[in-house]
């Protein structure tokens, strides 16, 4: 393997995905407004609401294609090509059992819930269940697709994979300008045009992976010790990943027992802002992850180390230079996004941005995790912290707290679960701890220390809010984080890679 070579592939398939994230996130952002426009404030809910039932269970999705990806990669940093089909197809037949589980479990138990539940206003009813059929057949259809997404991820064709994301939010964009011309209930019209939509999509995935991977071969096989061991990383991923959305949608209940409904807009608000910012770098990560795996499974571990040091630095080097100029102006921000900002929106805002930025840790180390396959204390520890974030809200709300102190937990739940997460990982994986706080953490916290020095001075002495001085305080703080990074997040070795890099694609 050549490093200099991985590394250039790295930076290509970030740059891809940052893309999609860039053309999704304005694209999605248009079609929300067209689309309340054409359904209005009613149908609009109802199908938020109806449809929100069914993405729930989005987190199997992800799970299993997590899972999918992980053992792919492994078998090609193995170079067992072999492997490679009888993994696919039994990932494939997981799927099917399943999709056929959940479509069940929806036509029965959550068809129940949707009748005797939910608050359907009168005469809108049928509506809301051809909403819920055609939600639940379109998201069967994404699970039982997910395979060859994860084929696509696992094989770093990252260009295919934000081409075809760009096309999926596109055909949402030609649905919703489409229903105006349309003479049909628009709620009923979405709801078929979004799986009609979604199944050509899907249908594109499978053929460029059956035509392009030799391993899609799409055929179903029972390998019960595979499928097990598939299932079992799906599942401790599945802890993880549903006790933090379950404890994300708890905090918001317990806030409304306790506080008005405006408290509840100002978190809900808060958590979007901070997960739209956290998805950028979620996407220079998911570039780095099959590499790591595949150096993991060739036994590379000094490679590995140095790949994940170097991510978690550019990780969070993106994502401050996103999140500062935000913190630093943040009521400007939701101003120009909203119009108007329900009261506390400011506060909620910085203490999640805040949050992020800790948390954004997590992402390489779990790659180091995922890699190894021995992810069960890992997700016992993320699970911890999500039950620990409920727990400790509901005990102070009761004790009269005020509403911004789940916010200030969630934020030292996020430091502590960081230096558990590496403490579990120098158990089970020998993780280089000290080679990481050293190498990584200290430079990054310098780096962050001194970088916010320019940007708050210049946000003291310019008090107004406008769109001059956010572009000024844009500029500035790419300019402090870019110089002190360069200077305290950087070592030696990567200075030198860099400017090599750059002198490269000069010459070119």
């Amino acid at each position: 393997m050549n490093p200099a070579k991985n590394n250039k592939r790295i930076a290509k398939n970030t740059l891809l995905l940052y893309l999609r994230l860039f053309f999704s996130m304005i694209i999605s952002l248009y079609t929300s407004r067209i689309v309340l426009h054409v359904l209005g404030i009613d149908d609009f809910g109802i199908y938020n609401v109806v449809g929100g039932v069914v993405m729930l269970l989005g987190f199997f999705n992800h799970s299993m294609m997590a899972a999918t990806q992980r053992f792919l990669n492994y078998e090609m940093g193995k170079g067992d090509q072999n492997r490679l089909p009888d993994i696919f197809s039994t990932s494939l037949t997981g799927h099917y059992l399943m999709a056929l589980i959940i479509l069940v479990l929806s036509e029965t138990a959550g068809l129940w819930a949707v009748y005797h539940s939910l608050v359907i206003p009168p005469g809108r009813f049928h509506a809301a269940l051809w909403v819920y059929h055609f939600s639940v057949f379109a998201f069967v259809i994404n699970i039982v697709a997910s395979p060859y997404s994860a084929a696509i991820i696992a094989r770093e064709r990252m260009g295919i994979y934000a081409a075809l994301s760009i096309t999926d939010v596109v055909s949402k964009l030609a649905i919703a300008c489409l229903m105006s011309f349309i003479a049909w209930d628009k709620l009923q019209l979405y709801a078929v045009l979004l799986f009609a939509a979604t199944l050509i999509v899907r249908l594109v995935y499978v053929l460029y992976c059956r035509k392009n991977f030799p391993e899609c071969t799409g055929r179903f096989l029972w390998d019960a010790g595979l499928l097990k061991k598939i299932f079992g990383f799906s599942g401790w991923m599945l802890l993880g990943t549903s006790t933090g959305a379950l404890s994300l949608q708890g905090v918001a209940i317990v806030m409304n027992q306790f506080f008005v409904p405006a408290y509840n807009a100002a978190h809900a608000l808060a958590k979007q802002v901070s997960a739209a910012v956290y998805n950028f770098a979620n996407s220079f990560m998911m570039a780095v992850r099959p590499p790591v795996v595949q150096a993991y499974s060739r036994n590379e571990t000094g490679y590995m180390y140095r790949l994940v040091f170097l991510s978690s630095k550019i990780s969070f080097y993106l994502l401050f230079i996103m999140v500062l100029p935000i913190l630093l102006q943040t009521e400007y921000v939701l101003n120009l996004w909203l119009g108007k900002i329900p009261g506390h929106s400011v506060l909620f805002t910085q203490l999640a941005l805040t949050e992020t930025l800790i948390a954004a840790a997590y992402a390489p180390i779990a790659a180091v995790s995922q890699a190894s396959g021995k992810i069960k204390y890992y997700q016992l520890i993320a699970s911890a912290g999500s039950v620990l974030i409920f727990g400790l809200t509901c005990f102070f709300y009761y004790f009269g707290f005020p509403a911004e102190t789940t916010c200030f937990i969630a934020i030292g739940i996020a430091a502590a679960g960081l230096f558990a997460r590496l403490l579990e990982l120098r158990k089970t994986v020998k993780f280089p701890v000290r080679d990481y706080l050293f190498k990584v953490m200290l430079r990054l916290m310098a780096t962050a220390v001194c970088a916010v020095i320019f940007p708050v001075l210049y946000r003291q002495i310019s008090a107004d809010f406008s769109l001059f001085n956010f572009i000024c305080t844009v500029i500035i703080s790419i300019c402090s984080i870019s110089l002190f990074f360069w200077l305290f997040g950087l070592n030696r070795i990567e200075k030198q890679l860099l400017i090599k890099g750059i002198k490269n694609q000069i010459k070119r």
